[in-house]
Parts: C-alpha cells; sequence; structure tokens
C-alpha cells in the first residue's frame, strides 16, 4: 500500500474517531437535557397490612394495582409489598405520613389512633344487614357524605383516603368449637378496630395483633381465638390450628387505601381520575370475588378440616347485639366527625327499616 493511500485511510480515520467523539458528546448532552426518551413511570411503594394470600391481597389491593397499570399505560406503577416487610401494620400511618412508603392497604383499626373516625371506616357491629348496604351507606349515601368526612379527617392528617372499602363478614374463629356467647367469657381474643370494645362487653380479654401473627398465636395458644373475616379460616390457612367458627356474621370489616397526600397532589389530573376510578372499580370486583367463594371455602372447611361451624339462634344472637349497642354511643363521642358520621349512620338505619348483620 502506497503512503498517499495510508494518509487517507489514516485521515479517514481520524474523521470517523471525531464524528464517533461528537456524537457521543451530542448524545450525553441530549440525555442530560431530557431529549432522549427516559423512564418517566412515576412508582408508588405500598404496604399491605394483611397477608399476601387473602382475599382482600388479592382481589382488591392487586386488582387496583392491575387496573392502575393498565389504564395509565404504565405511567403510574403501584408496588405492592407484604406484610411487615418495611413496617408494622399499626404503624403503616405514620410511614405514608413521612413518605417512607406512599400507600398503606389494610383496615382503618390500624389508623385509630391518629384518625378516630377510621375506628367507624372499619366497621361496627350489629348495624348492617348485607355487605351492599355497608358499602351503600359508606361511599354512596347522600351523595358520598361519609366517605367525604372520612377522606377529610384522612387530609387533615396528610393522607387521602380512596373510595374504596372492601367489606368482609366477622365472625368469632377459635381454637376449639364454641356454641354459646357464654362460652367466649375469660378467652383471649384477638380483634381490631370496633373489635375489642365488642370483646370487652362480651366478657372475653381484647387482643391486639397483626393479621401476620394470627396463625402463631393461634397454633401456640397466645390467642384462644379471633374475631376475623369468615372466610380467612382457609385463605390463612386458620383452619389448621382453629377448628371452630360461630356465626351467624355480626358485623363487617373493610379493607382500605389511602396515599399521601402530597404525593397524590403531584399527580397529573388525569392519572389522578385513573387511580379514583381504579380504585372504586377494584371495591366492586372485591365484592362479586367475595360472594363467589365464601359459601364453596366454608363448606370445604368443615368437610375436610375438620371445622365445627355453629350457627347461633336468635336468642344467643340476641346477646351479640345487646353487646354492640352502646359502640355505637361511645364511638360518636369520639370525635365531632364521629359524631355526624354516627348521625347519617341512624337516620340511614332508620330510612332503611332494619337493624342486622349478614345472614
Amino acid at each position: 500500500m502506497g503512503s498517499t493511500a495510508i494518509r487517507v485511510q489514516y485521515k479517514t480515520a481520524r474523521i470517523l474517531s471525531a464524528l464517533t467523539l461528537l456524537w457521543g458528546t451530542l448524545l450525553a448532552a441530549a440525555c442530560s437535557n431530557g431529549l432522549e426518551s427516559a423512564d418517566t413511570t412515576i412508582r408508588w411503594r405500598a404496604q399491605a397490612g394483611v397477608p399476601a394470600s387473602s382475599w382482600l391481597y388479592q382481589a382488591h389491593f392487586m386488582k387496583f394495582a392491575e387496573l392502575v397499570n393498565e389504564r395509565s399505560n404504565g405511567r403510574l406503577e403501584i408496588q405492592i409489598v407484604p406484610p411487615g416487610t418495611i413496617v408494622d401494620a399499626y404503624e403503616q400511618f405514620n410511614a405514608v405520613q413521612k413518605k417512607a412508603i406512599d400507600m398503606g392497604m389494610g383496615v382503618g383499626g390500624y389508623n385509630v389512633k391518629q384518625v378516630p373516625e377510621a375506628y367507624i371506616e372499619q366497621g361496627l357491629f350489629g348495624v348492617f344487614s348485607t355487605l351492599e348496604d355497608f358499602i351503600d351507606f359508606y361511599i354512596y349515601y347522600k351523595d358520598g357524605a361519609v366517605y367525604e368526612l372520612i377522606d377529610a379527617a384522612y387530609r387533615e392528617k396528610g393522607c387521602h383516603l380512596l373510595k374504596s372499602l372492601g367489606p368482609s363478614p366477622l365472625v368469632f374463629i377459635s381454637r376449639e368449637p364454641l356454641n354459646t356467647v357464654q362460652d367466649l367469657k375469660g378467652l383471649k381474643i384477638r380483634g381490631s378496630g370496633a373489635a375489642p370494645d365488642l370483646i370487652t362487653n362480651l366478657g372475653a380479654v381484647p387482643v391486639t395483633l397483626a393479621p401476620a401473627e394470627l396463625y402463631m398465636a393461634l397454633q401456640t395458644g397466645t390467642v384462644d381465638g379471633v374475631i376475623m373475616p369468615n372466610y380467612t379460616i382457609g385463605t390463612l390457612n386458620l383452619w389448621d390450628v382453629a377448628k371452630g367458627l360461630m356465626g351467624p356474621p355480626f358485623g363487617q370489616v373493610a379493607g382500605d387505601m389511602y396515599v399521601n397526600l402530597e404525593v397524590y397532589n403531584d399527580l397529573s389530573d388525569d392519572l389522578k381520575v385513573i387511580v379514583e376510578e381504579a380504585a372504586e372499580e377494584a371495591m366492586h370486583y372485591y365484592l362479586e370475588t367475595l360472594s363467589a367463594k365464601m359459601d364453596e371455602i366454608l363448606d370445604l372447611a368443615e368437610r375436610e378440616h375438620g371445622v365445627t361451624i355453629v350457627t347461633l339462634p336468635d336468642e344467643e344472637y340476641a346477646k351479640i347485639l345487646e353487646a354492640a349497642a352502646p359502640i355505637l354511643d361511645q364511638t360518636a363521642a369520639r370525635s365531632p366527625g364521629s359524631e355526624k358520621i354516627i348521625q347519617l349512620m341512624r337516620e340511614y338505619l332508620a330510612e332503611k327499616g332494619t337493624r342486622g348483620t349478614d345472614q
């Protein structure tokens, strides 16, 4: 190869090298100025306060996350971690306030220290005849008046409660079968929200535990029983360590979802709409799932896992309602907001002309 050809080749290489360097510089500048496509996904970190095996987790919380991701085309992603991953379930509200996590998912009973109205939000006893009535009152009655009162209480503490309360029917689940209300006396019973007051009124001893601790507590005898949704006898495998289920259901416990208010307000208006609509739709999806599966799992508990299911006669059931009756007045005294909600509840029940529980 001649010297002229070599010089031409060398110059060509120098030019290509310079062009490569220039391109790299321009590319870096474009990236630093946001001209290149970047990952603009907003990611909310959420912790659930109920086990991942529960229907509340799967058919309510996960459904919400799925709908948000789908409808936002991936612009907003809800990342849910199981109970205790970051904080204890009863510390979730503080963690959301401080932005240690963006969302909390659980039940109102976890938040009563900060939000007195959450005591009512979780659900009271002996009040609503169906799960549908529960949602009708808390979400839709008088154009959402009850929901707005509870959300206002959350907002005062720097959080926003989504319009998505997923109720479940509550029963007594116990290590040994219970046949009468008298059998509860002296037993250690786990409950949250208004449950400790009912437990006390029934002559039992209230115990506070996160749901993730229930299996071991029942297995070791730390508690004799729990007030929990009836289907958790199977979804939490409680049928391994608890052989009694006493009903009929005497109240509801509602799953909830709330987000740090500043984090929520940072969303664009269209993403806020997506979040709100997905939350409400997830609530109804959960209710449909519950209705479709509940009888099946209770039958399985009795038939294959040796669980004795006791349905109290009316005279025994009335004793639970009697123990629950004072709780309404006690609840109204918790805060001005609580008083307004209880007044609305009395009006709703008067209009419906019924007072009872899930049958």
